[in-house]
């Protein structure tokens, strides 16, 4: 985790891709104008927000296994 880095959580999920989209311009042109003390900070920070990305996701996917467990004992395929 980037020491610097704000509370991401508070974010929406439109500003965190935004922000992911922001970072990931700013990862490319720091490589192509060699500065890579920049790119180093970028992808820190990327990692970070692509991190709670997939955090959020998983969350997304678990409530949804959960709603439809009630159907678990129900139907039956052979």
């Amino acid at each position: 985790m980037h020491p610097l880095m704000p509370d991401i959580t508070v974010l929406s999920d439109e500003d965190l891709h935004k922000k992911i989209h922001e970072l990931t311009q700013k990862l490319t042109q720091s490589y192509r104008l060699g500065n890579y003390m920049l790119a180093g900070q970028c992808h820190m920070l990327l990692e970070d927000y692509n991190a709670e990305s997939q955090r959020r996701h998983q969350k997304v996917l678990e409530e949804m296994q959960a709603k439809n467990s009630k159907f678990d004992g129900i139907i039956d395929i052979k």
